[in-house]
């Protein structure tokens, strides 16, 4: 809890504002060389997962990419292969003696984990050659933390947890952003009217900026905006059943949970629940906004999850899919296509992916 609490302080606090740069950077640059305007789509998954895995390794630990050009192809492979790991695998590691089963059928199929705690390893080995200076990045504060010690004279951060957390930082903030990226244009070629409202926002917003304030300030008033995205994580939560273990026996409503039973919360139901929401099959940013907003309890929507461990990079991300989104739709135009499916085909892996990829034609406007 105490690491959760330092990084999420220093990580999206310290260096928010040259991290949105580098953002900003990264779709200026290299979207220029993707899209190729013919009458064959393409395949947004595909690019925002190269470009949100070239954005989380260079604002979180410095390593500079060019993964959208085609370079580090297999470090994306691993990362890709790590969040396709079947459904029917995942149940097995919850059974008795699963965990070991799990393993096993995972280094039979190869392992993606170890590479990527290799390519940790090295970060983190160059990083120390170098020295602690420069930039002070997510990776900087861990192995600060790793410097100091206790009163009891133990490190605050042991090597081990350094390279845990750097995987699953690079991890999380790679595959939910593109994810959400890709979603969210999936709906907005399918609704143009939503896609044309939505630029017409962002056109203001920058037209109207004469103190020349950055992308990232611009975006966070942008409501229209945040209704969209939080309209497409809503249809499709990028976390769409987290877990927790019971860490004491407790009972709730006449239902006793015995401690260290894990609590799967069922968030892709509780964002499609007709209950609670009119018409949940349709894509309705103005669910977010107005009286309809207010009418919406804490707990229906949880795209991030809630209470004091929720989405560590929570923050960071929607400002990265805000200026992302900002970014791409003041250039280009985004619409269905003979071989954009609908409805989309979800894989439910350990997040919610397109299967098939979203697959639309880009037109530049």
């Amino acid at each position: 809890m105490v690491l959760h609490k330092r990084v999420t302080h220093t990580y999206v606090t310290c260096t928010f504002a040259n991290e949105m740069e580098i953002v900003n950077i990264v779709v200026i640059q290299k979207s220029k060389g993707v899209f190729c305007f013919t009458d064959q789509s393409v395949n947004m998954l595909d690019w925002f997962s190269k470009m949100t895995l070239e954005v989380i390794l260079s604002t979180a630990f410095g390593v500079d990419t060019s993964i959208q050009l085609g370079e580090n192809k297999i470090l994306l492979e691993k990362a890709k292969a790590l969040f396709q790991i079947p459904t029917i695998v995942r149940l097995i590691g919850r059974l008795p003696l699963g965990r070991s089963i799990f393993r096993l059928i995972l280094s039979q199929r190869g392992n993606p984990a170890e590479y990527l705690k290799e390519v940790a390893e090295d970060i983190i080995k160059s990083r120390r050659q170098q020295g602690l200076t420069g930039r002070k990045d997510l990776l900087h504060l861990m192995m600060t933390a790793n410097e100091e010690t206790t009163v009891e004279g133990v490190s605050k951060l042991s090597d081990e947890e350094i390279i845990a957390q750097a995987i699953v930082f690079l991890l999380a903030g790679y595959e939910t952003s593109s994810n959400t990226l890709s979603f969210t244009l999936y709906y907005l070629a399918l609704n143009q009217d939503v896609q044309d409202k939505l630029r017409a926002e962002i056109k203001e917003a920058v037209e109207s900026n004469f103190k020349r304030k950055p992308l990232y300030e611009l975006a966070q008033n942008m409501e229209y905006l945040d209704c969209v995205i939080k309209e497409s994580q809503r249809l499709c939560p990028p976390g769409a059943f987290p877990n927790r273990v019971c860490s004491e026996d407790y009972d709730l409503n006449g239902i006793h949970i015995p401690a260290g039973t894990e609590v799967v919360i069922p968030i892709y139901a509780l964002h499609h629940d007709p209950d609670a929401w009119k018409d949940p099959e349709k894509f309705d940013p103005e669910r977010f906004r107005g009286p309809a907003k207010d009418a919406i309890h804490p707990f229906q929507f949880l795209p991030f999850g809630a209470g004091p461990r929720n989405c560590i990079g929570m923050r960071f991300a929607l400002m990265e899919i805000k200026v992302a989104l900002a970014r791409v739709l003041m250039k280009f135009k985004f619409v269905a296509s003979p071989e954009t499916q609908v409805p989309l085909k979800i894989h439910a892996g350990i997040t919610l992916s397109a299967k098939d990829g979203v697959l639309v034609r880009v037109q530049s406007i």
